[in-house]
């Protein structure tokens, strides 16, 4: 039986042309004038007047062919992105083996479902002023610790990466896993713009994903994720696709690069640019050590010469102590603009240190801490002295008090019914008064001046 595959008689062969034109005459035969709704995509005009394009949905493509007759026709252009209702026939192109739709009739639906709502949100956002240029953070000079929220196992992080250490970034990348595709990938994205927000260190937030149609951006096309970028404390790049794909965080980030590998070299450019310059200066220092000792080495030889000529030991001795102090004052010269240098350096080094987020808040902490030891010295001043102010006030109410006064050794005279009596006329009104002193009262019979003298 194998054997009779394998061997077939020359009435089962087919050419290559012959089986594609049995193929094309199926297809012609039963998909004549059929109706077909799709978006338009890789649109192309020729010189001729023919439109070729690809009608697509969410799962599949139909190259489709518009003939100039028909595409003259026709009352408004085709674009990409377009969705349209086209009637044609189904037909083999056998050069290729392709099958195409042949479009008699195309009807415009509507300008593409995604490309319309993509178009709606960013004319809404665009009118809030979500992508205003005022509202853009500066992204910083150095980034010490950057988040790249990405799919951890996509080509675009890897491209990203490869571009940093190929320009030789010095920063610290932390990858923050997420879906950039399908359902639930905006959320995921936000919920990382957030953690990484929420997390100490950052100064800058980094979007990234490869390229693809406008179904697989679509999550950095959501609306809740381009407010989420908006929103973001961090300085933040959106490096999503192709340079011809453009989504609305493009637009709401701080800063858009057309590539993943297009934000890695924006954000190795100043560092890389740092670092040059530093070599720059590195290079200028040897070339002036080596022309000081090069012109040193020529001032010796010319020296060492002189001295031949002229030969007395006298006059040798002497240029022999101008010779030491020249030495003398070389190496003086090359030490300080050594230690010049150096100093120069070390500025360099500490500005760029004190520019670091890590020593901006030590150094912010200290003040904080030294404000507080501070109010707190005030507040126990404060308090120390209120107490004595308080004390003050106690000894001088105490002072004038009824029981000091009787202390004094002053009497109270009151009547029966507990009147103070302050005259003499009005104690002797009374029969009997009582007397307070300090250590209690006594009862005392009133004597009248009448009294006396009787």
């Amino acid at each position: 039986m194998l054997d009779n595959l394998l061997a077939p008689s020359p009435e089962e062969i087919l050419k290559v042309t012959t089986l594609t034109r049995l193929i094309k005459g199926q297809l012609e035969e039963n998909f004549s004038r059929v109706w077909v709704q799709g978006e338009v995509s890789n649109l192309r005009r020729q010189s001729s007047g023919h439109v070729y394009f690809s009608l697509k949905d969410a799962k599949s493509q139909l190259p489709c062919a518009l003939f100039a007759r028909d595409a003259a026709r026709q009352s408004f252009e085709l674009e990409n992105g377009m969705e349209l209702l086209l009637l044609g026939d189904i037909s083999v192109f056998e050069p290729h083996g392709r099958y195409q739709l042949i479009a008699k009739v195309a009807i415009q639906s509507g300008a593409g479902r995604l490309q319309m709502e993509f178009e709606r949100l960013k004319r809404k956002l665009a009118g809030e002023g979500l992508f205003d240029r005022a509202r853009k953070k500066a992204l910083p000079v150095l980034p010490q610790r950057i988040a790249v929220i990405t799919s951890p196992t996509g080509a675009a992080v890897r491209d990203f990466l490869r571009i940093l250490h190929r320009r030789r970034f010095g920063g610290e990348i932390v990858i923050f896993p997420a879906r950039v595709q399908g359902r639930g990938a905006a959320e995921e994205v936000i919920s990382m713009l957030a953690h990484a927000s929420a997390s100490p260190g950052f100064d800058l937030v980094v979007l990234t994903r490869g390229g693809g149609s406008i179904e697989d951006l679509w999550a950095f096309n959501e609306e809740s994720l381009a407010r989420a970028v908006a929103a973001c404390p961090l300085p933040t790049v959106s490096a999503i696709g192709h340079e011809i794909d453009t989504v609305l965080t493009d637009y709401a980030a701080d800063r858009r690069a057309e590539t993943p590998s297009g934000a890695a070299e924006l954000i190795s450019t100043l560092y890389l640019e740092a670092l040059q310059n530093l070599e720059v200066a590195e290079e200028s220092l040897h070339t002036v050590i080596q022309n000081h000792i090069d012109g040193g080495k020529s001032d010796l030889r010319e020296l060492l010469a002189r001295l031949r000529i002229i030969a007395p030991e006298r006059q040798l001795q002497h240029l022999g102590m101008c010779l030491d102090d020249f030495e003398n004052q070389l190496k003086q010269s090359l030490t300080k603009r050594l230690s010049e240098s150096d100093r120069w350096l070390g500025d360099f080094a500490r500005r760029i240190a004190e520019q670091h987020p890590k020593t901006r808040i030590s150094m912010a902490r200290q003040q904080l801490d030294a404000a507080s030891r501070q109010l707190q010295r005030a507040t126990a001043l404060t308090s120390e002295r209120k107490k004595e102010a308080l004390q003050y006030l106690q000894q001088r109410l105490a002072n004038g008090s009824l029981q000091a006064t009787l202390k004094r050794g002053y009497t109270i005279l009151q009547n029966p019914d507990g009147t103070i009596l302050e005259r003499s006329v009005d104690a002797l009104k009374e029969s009997a008064v009582r007397a307070r002193f300090q250590d209690g009262e006594i009862d005392l019979d009133v004597r009248h001046p009448e009294d006396t003298t009787g």
